[in-house]
């Protein structure tokens, strides 16, 4: 299947977080949408208006339902990386090339989940000395095992030249956290990783329209 193969493709999310327009869960998926050329509707909703479509989502069936999902032709695909990996199946692209390359896949986005979870925890609910911890310890130990992560496979991407669902989430948490900022000289995988994602045309166009 190709990008435009897929049809009637929405994507639902906050409106924003933290004034952000990009901020969350929903631009990883957004993303890979992005990068793939898919045409889809980007739905963004306000706090209450999220309040009404979850009752009408729970009504149709739908079991705690929760923000970012997708609908492909009417039909509801719940969650972040789980969205993502339906939409990487789809399009035949993003994902493994064999069992070993899948489960490293599968734990490289579990541990980007986990670092979301832990940078919005001190973000959203953290005193300041939890903030002042993360910032001196918790990143830094992340950023060095992504790194780490990075070093496995002769780059840019996590699987060395092929561009994966996990990539994009790893970006954009760095995003979130930081502006993707990156000392070369300290993280230069790291560094490698973002440029190669800054300067993929499709996403190019994007990260530059989010400018005007």
């Amino acid at each position: 299947m190709t990008a435009s193969d897929l049809k009637d493709v929405k994507l639902y999310y906050f409106t924003k977080v933290k004034d952000s327009s990009t901020m969350g869960r929903g631009e990883p998926v957004r993303l890979l949408l992005e990068d793939a050329g898919v045409n889809y509707e980007y739905v963004r909703l306000s706090a209450d208006q999220w309040k009404e479509k979850k009752a009408e989502l729970i009504k149709e069936g739908i079991p705690g339902p929760t923000m970012p999902y997708i609908t492909i032709n009417g039909k509801h695909y719940a969650k972040t990386v789980p969205a993502m990996r339906l939409l990487a199946k789809k399009l035949g692209k993003y994902l493994g090339e064999n069992d070993d390359e899948e489960h490293l896949l599968d734990a490289y986005a579990d541990f980007s989940s986990d670092w979301t979870s832990r940078w919005a925890t001190t973000l959203f609910r953290g005193s300041d000395e939890d903030k002042k911890v993360y910032a001196e310890t918790t990143f830094p130990q992340t950023i060095d095992t992504v790194e780490k992560m990075l070093s496995k496979y002769s780059g840019p991407y996590l699987l060395g030249e092929r561009i994966t669902y996990a990539d994009f989430l790893i970006f954009h948490q760095l995003d979130d956290d930081n502006q993707a900022k990156v000392d070369s000289q300290i993280h230069p995988h790291l560094a490698a990783f973002v440029e190669a994602i800054k300067n993929r045309p499709n996403l190019q166009k994007h990260f530059n329209s989010l400018k005007q």
